[in-house]
């Protein structure tokens, strides 16, 4: 006979859970990498040094437009590359793979460490995190940052819970030291790590020794790696994931609460943000959780806890951003003090009723998935792909393509592939803060009567998407539209628009000209949005400034 419900122990309706949870995390994976979205603007400038260079100036010489990667990351990249070809899906099958690991890693020792509601409380949280799921399907290393974070956690486990003989100490000194390679933050958990673990095991030699080493080698050929105007770059760039200066000012303004309460909960401008609703209630959860955890099981507790002190650390030195998708590789550690803490609120509704202690467990835990569920995969971000793909069976011969600069490293890295050759089309340059070049680069245009215009990646801030598209209007005809909006749990980014225009003169047009058309932006630059660093340094204008 079967079972009935109340039959079955509390450890195997905690292994249901838990396998449906990795069953449902994996599909949410596959499904964001099989949609095969656009690449977008951050992904191509990683791709373009990827495709361009061989093997050896990949690994030697240091990434183009403010790129900055893990070694053994890119090797892989390229492996795969060369082995089965430059597709979009290809680039982001390793990506891919890093995250199906990582939820089955995950609930492996999310199993093994805590008790059976904790479990699969956690293993539900890492399953329906957005932001894992998200770089399921980006060629960015943030999959692989969680990945090996996982896996060196559970390294970390099992030396600290029985002796180490010789053998075993030999194999995760290897496996450690051969996973930082792979991610730059998980240099900050080995550390992490090596500072806890000799309280728990003495005899550790064997295994930190190779783990320092290598860590060690990863950061010097890190900082070999980037040039100096790729470190001002990203210091300028990630300005916000330091504290104030000088320390007193950040301990006055709480510094880092708001970067958690971002990562927690959901910011238009943040890449990674888990869309929490009430994040404070989740991070006091995580507190909690902690301090129970230290009481519990203090081994757990100082490797959970070691990798956020020591990320904090180096963020007070300046030498690792505390910030967004830089911190991702954190969350693991967070979800199990969250479940922590929601496990010993069970244990203790629990006792009085177990009908209320599964209230509140799903009073908890549901809030955290439904952002995912509300908003399941595929997530687009600027598809310009999907634009071009619908003006391709309407190009007509002789149509041109006026380019807005920030959709140029889509647009040209996707056109041949749907007939679009360099002959089409006109690279706009970059003019934030000075929307009259827009309108200058736009007049070379008139007199043709099938334009086509490609905008995304318009920062609000400047306001040069509505200028152009005011111009536009001002002196030609739409003559049709394409907007592909994007999608993502808790943000709303811009979204990729194809434009056809007929700029033809007409007696009622000739008034509109770039010098005496009122502009709605800015005429002055944000210098931490300047276009000659990082991704939008990509591609060069074809006019000549």
């Amino acid at each position: 006979m079967r079972p009935s419900i109340r039959q079955l122990t509390s450890r195997q309706i905690s292994l249901a859970f838990i396998l449906v949870a990795v069953l449902v995390g994996c599909a949410l994976r596959a499904w964001q990498y099989l949609a095969d979205t656009s690449l977008w603007l951050d992904e191509i400038a990683l791709v373009r040094g990827i495709l361009d260079r061989d093997v050896r100036s990949l690994l030697l010489v240091p990434m183009p437009y403010g790129q900055v990667a893990p070694k053994a990351f890119l090797l892989a990249q390229k492996l795969a590359v060369l082995a089965l070809g430059p597709s979009d899906r290809t680039l982001r099958l390793f990506p891919f793979l890093c995250s199906s690991i990582g939820m089955l890693a995950f609930a492996a020792v999310a199993r093994r460490v805590l008790g059976d509601v904790e479990a699969a409380v956690a293993t539900i949280l890492f399953a329906f995190a957005a932001p894992l799921i998200v770089f399921a399907g980006n060629v960015k290393q943030y999959s692989t940052d969680v990945a090996v974070a996982v896996l060196l956690l559970w390294i970390a486990v099992d030396l600290t819970d029985r002796p180490v003989p010789r053998r075993r100490a030999v194999v995760a000194g290897l496996l450690g030291a051969g996973l930082v390679w792979f991610s730059q933050a998980g240099v900050l958990v080995v550390v992490a790590f090596a500072l806890v673990l000799p309280f728990w095991q003495r005899r550790l030699a064997l295994v930190l020794v190779p783990w320092g080493a290598s860590a060690l080698a990863v950061t010097l050929v890190g900082l070999a790696s980037m040039s100096p105007s790729t470190r001002d770059y990203l210091h300028r760039f990630w300005a916000s994931g330091f504290p104030p200066v000088p320390l007193a000012r950040a301990v006055a303004t709480g510094w880092p609460w708001e970067r958690i309460r971002v990562f927690l909960g959901a910011e238009p401008h943040a890449q990674v943000a888990l869309s929490y609703p009430a994040p404070p209630l989740y991070a006091a959860l995580a507190l909690v959780g902690g301090i129970a955890l230290w009481r519990e099981q203090r081994r757990l507790a100082t490797l959970v806890a070691s990798p956020f002190l020591v990320a904090l650390g180096a963020a007070v030195i300046r030498q690792y951003p505390f910030s967004d998708r830089l911190i991702l590789f954190l969350a693991p550690f967070l979800f199990i003090a969250m479940a922590v803490a929601v496990g010993a609120v069970h244990r203790t509704i629990n006792r009085y009723s177990s009908k209320l202690g599964a209230v509140a467990v799903c009073a908890l835990v549901l809030p955290a998935v439904y952002p995912v569920l509300a908003a399941p995969p595929a997530y687009r971000v600027e598809d310009v792909k999907s634009v071009l793909s619908r003006i391709a069976p309407r190009k007509q011969p002789g149509d041109l393509f006026y380019i807005y600069y920030g959709a140029a490293p889509a647009t040209t890295f996707y056109a041949e592939s749907f007939g679009i050759t360099h002959a089409d089309y006109r690279v706009g340059g970059c003019h934030r803060g000075n929307s009259k070049r827009y309108l200058e680069e736009l007049d070379s245009f008139r007199g043709r009567s099938r334009v086509w215009v490609i905008l995304t990646h318009a920062v609000p801030l400047y306001r040069e998407r509505d200028d152009i598209l005011g111009y536009l209007d001002a002196i030609g005809s739409r003559k049709y539209g394409i907007v592909v909006p994007s999608y993502a749990v808790g943000r709303k980014p811009l979204p990729a628009e194809g434009y056809l225009y007929d700029l033809r003169e007409t007696p009622s047009r000739l008034g509109a000209t770039a010098a005496s058309f009122h502009l709605t932006g800015p005429s002055a630059a944000d210098p931490a949005l300047a276009c000659a660093d990082g991704p939008q340094s990509m591609i060069p204008a074809d006019f000549p400034y």
